[in-house]
């Protein structure tokens, strides 16, 4: 600003000290070529205008449109983010659902470990109280055999069948 107004200054002085006279009067024709340089200057001005009018539209244009595309690229970013967070707190939602459900279902395990785990404690007792069983008619046999080989293999006993049957029913009970 400050050498803009220095050159105009310059540029209405400059012309003054040039053109200093001694006093007397000379025919200049200042005002016909001041007329000629505003006429110039209209025909510039008016060549030039549309140029310039339109070099400036374009960049309003330009400048308006780069503004326009950012804009979009600004609300595309805007709803990116939102749906970013909408599917950041499904996913948490999801993850919360999924934790519950796998904890029901660990629950639900436990039970039915729980319940497999008693039926085959039930299970082996009954299998343990069927052996027992069986291993105590086995004793039981195996005693009345060893009597019975005892009775027949012994002469000095002679027993009756009556008899026999007898002491084995007392040594069964």
């Amino acid at each position: 600003m400050n050498k803009n107004k220095n050159i105009i200054i310059c540029l209405i002085t400059l012309p003054a000290i040039l053109f200093a006279s001694g006093g007397e009067v000379k025919d200049y024709d200042f005002f016909h070529r001041l007329f000629n340089f505003v006429i110039f200057f209209g025909i510039l001005f008016y060549l030039l205008k549309n140029f310039v009018k339109n070099a400036y539209n374009n960049r309003i244009n330009n400048i308006a449109l780069k503004l326009e595309a950012i804009q979009v690229s600004l609300r595309e970013s805007k709803e990116k983010k939102v749906n970013s967070y909408k599917r950041l707190e499904e996913a948490k939602a999801e993850a919360i659902s999924i934790i519950e459900r796998a904890k029901k279902e660990i629950d639900i395990e436990k039970v039915k470990i729980e319940e497999s785990t008693k039926e085959e404690i039930k299970n082996l007792l009954s299998s343990h109280e069927n052996k027992k069983e069986f291993e105590k008619k086995k004793a039981v046999r195996l005693v009345v055999d060893n009597i019975i080989n005892e009775a027949f293999d012994d002469d000095s006993v002679k027993l009756s069948q009556k008899d026999l049957i007898e002491v084995i029913n007392k040594k069964v009970s």
